[in-house]
């Protein structure tokens, strides 16, 4: 897989993709970013997403999380993709998310990009059965420090010929 990063045109599309696909998520006011490390940055304002007490939703921060690792593997797979006569569906299996302290300004959620071997393991099974699964991490702090810990798994399937 590439590690170049993807356009800021890539990243507006992907944006609209999950807008799209995804209605629930117009509502979060999202944007996507990509850092030089290769992580990936989702940014939501504080205010579409605050509970009764000011401080962030859980359930918008559990969804942001969610779709910054969706994004992450649609990142991860847009090279392959050209490259596969068949389609490629990305969905979450499983997650676990940990609340460590309220989040009370804007929210900022950051997916590692997972290293090279875990990359070529998922690679490997992709190519060999059709589908395959990969864990992303996503953090989100807030004044400095951790606030959310979430962990993903997600699923590549490809189409059958």
């Amino acid at each position: 897989m590439s590690r170049s990063s993807p356009t800021d045109d890539a990243i507006r599309h992907l944006e609209q993709l999950i807008v799209q696909e995804m209605p629930i998520t117009k509502h979060l006011e999202f944007s996507l970013a990509t850092e030089e490390d290769g992580k990936l940055r989702t940014t939501a304002p504080l205010q579409p997403n605050a509970n009764h007490m000011g401080s962030a939703f859980g359930g918008s921060l559990s969804m942001l999380a969610t779709l910054t690792g969706w994004a992450m593997m649609h990142q991860l797979l847009e090279d392959k993709m050209e490259d596969m006569r068949r389609k490629v569906e990305v969905m979450i299996q499983e997650s676990d998310i940990e609340y460590l302290k309220p989040v009370c300004e804007n929210i900022a959620v950051i997916c590692e990009r997972p290293d090279e071997d875990a990359l070529e393991r998922f690679q490997n099974m992709l190519d060999r059965w059709g589908r395959a699964r990969l864990d992303l991490k996503c953090k989100i702090d807030a004044a400095g420090e951790r606030a959310v810990t979430f962990i993903g798994r997600y699923v590549a399937m490809a189409e059958e010929e």
